[in-house]
């Protein structure tokens, strides 16, 4: 049973890749943990494997398809419902396709885990996250991808529903730079709760999503990955000391890649555009 006093770090995408490897370093420094995943069976073998590591681990399952609005909604009310607060939010569920696939409520897919997911989730918990000026603030952590750095522009018109999905991971990057962009648009919003929101690109990962075939993956960017990208664990270690609220002068809003602060990316750092996407987003919510 979960102590009433728990400070929650709550993580999407829990059982792979970089999420599975960051739940390992936030299990063995003790933090209370809410693992909201799709797979029910997979979140059991996660928390069996932890629990036999660190009996006493505080953690929650929350199952959830986080491509469906109606099931975020229901996940964010049952962690809510949870005694404590949540200290820190990692949106690291994500998606990368080829192929178009619509969500229940009619968004891409990429878009509606990779974009909207991270913005309604953020939103749900905020009144959970918010504490008084002076202490620690929470956190809230979107991931990005180096897959920005080409795209000259979010195309916001198309971004819930594009007529076609791949172009060399066009669609993937145009989701993962909306995501980027929802740092510097709510980080107003989200101070006034005393909560920090970053936007950071753990880099070049190994995982499932890049060397595990998926036929979304550029041909020659899928045979260099076994070789150039870097492990998983590595590069959670650089999300976690990014994501530290002390990190960068205690500043919100940024866009951090290999642990340093970078530049946000032209599209993301457009006011207008950041407003527009906001709109966009409360709209379709």
């Amino acid at each position: 049973m979960a102590p009433s006093d728990a400070n929650w770090t709550v993580i999407t995408g829990s059982t792979g890749g970089i999420g599975q490897e960051i739940v390992k370093i936030l299990a063995a420094r003790g933090d209370a943990l809410i693992l909201v995943n799709r797979s029910a069976s997979k979140t059991d073998a996660q928390i069996a494997e932890l629990s036999a590591a660190h009996p006493s681990l505080t953690v929650e399952k929350v199952i959830a398809d986080l491509m469906d609005t109606a099931q975020l909604a229901a996940a964010a009310a049952q962690i809510t419902a949870l005694p404590g607060r949540v200290d820190a939010l990692y949106n690291n569920s994500g998606i990368l396709t080829a192929e178009k696939v619509l969500s229940a409520q009619g968004y891409e897919s990429q878009f509606a885990v990779n974009t909207l997911a991270s913005y309604l989730l953020t939103k749900a918990l905020q009144p959970k996250m918010a504490r008084l000026a002076g202490e620690t603030p929470a956190m809230v952590i979107n991931f990005s991808s180096s897959a920005i750095n080409p795209q000259k522009s979010l195309e916001l018109g198309t971004l819930a529903n594009p007529e076609k999905v791949g172009g060399l991971m066009t669609t993937y990057a145009q989701t993962k730079l909306a995501a980027t962009a929802l740092a510097p648009a709510m980080a107003e919003s989200l101070k006034a709760d005393n909560i920090l929101i970053r936007a950071i690109d753990p880099g070049a990962t190994k995982s499932a999503m890049t060397t595990g075939g998926n036929a979304a993956m550029p041909k020659v960017i899928a045979w260099l990955a076994p070789l150039l990208f870097s492990p998983a664990d590595k590069q959670a270690a650089k999300v976690l000391s990014a994501a530290d609220p002390g990190a960068f002068g205690w500043k919100s809003g940024l866009y951090v890649a290999a642990r340093k602060e970078k530049k946000m990316p032209a599209p993301a750092q457009d006011p207008a555009t950041q407003k527009a996407l906001l709109e966009l987003l409360d709209g379709l919510a």
